[in-house]
């Protein structure tokens, strides 16, 4: 009897916390830059805290190049008795031509209501000199990773010479160590 009780008491708080934290959902959208050098990409991440979302709807995205995404992630945790959760949806983004453009609002379905993310203004300036900009605060940099803009040949040229799965090559002789020769007297 006490453990059933003790089960309905957590299942309880914790359904408790849930509805109480669907009380405090957020829906935002960030962007790594607002204005970016023509020929470059930058990132927008979608989020939705502290609810259950479903039926994600992406803005339209049309006058973008989607490079990667929608890239999903998701965290749940509870530190001393505070519940939060976080989904994310993930896009790298390079614009097809100058001028401002508006990353217009995604919706998600949050309980029973639907939630909107305002629109953000991103302005597109031109780049004579081709200059490539880091991706984003967020930690992908285009210039630390060297798989993100190769062509598939190059790529698994590239995979093969680094990677530990490759056949074996043919071992190579160790250096032969010179041994000190000792002087010897006679007695």
């Amino acid at each position: 009897m006490k453990r059933f009780f003790l089960t309905a008491m957590i299942f309880g708080l914790a359904f408790g916390a849930l509805i109480a934290q669907e009380k405090n959902a957020r829906f935002t959208v960030e962007v790594s830059t607002d204005s970016i050098l023509f020929g470059n990409y930058f990132k927008v991440i979608f989020s939705l805290e502290n609810a259950n979302g479903e039926n994600f709807e992406a803005p339209d995205l049309s006058e973008f190049r989607v490079v990667s995404g929608p890239n999903v992630s998701s965290s749940y945790s509870i530190v001393n008795g505070d519940v939060s959760q976080r989904i994310a949806y993930t896009y790298y983004l390079e614009p097809l031509d100058l001028g401002n453009y508006y990353i217009q609002p995604a919706s998600i379905k949050a309980g029973d209501q639907i939630m909107e993310t305002f629109p953000l203004e991103v302005m597109v300036v031109p780049n004579p000199d081709g200059i490539k900009q880091g991706a984003d605060k967020f930690g992908m940099d285009k210039n630390k990773h060297p798989f993100f803009d190769m062509d598939e040949n190059s790529f698994f040229e590239e995979f093969n010479r680094i990677s530990p799965f490759m056949e074996p090559q043919a071992p190579t002789e160790p250096p032969v160590k010179k041994r000190k020769k000792r002087k010897t007297t006679k007695l």
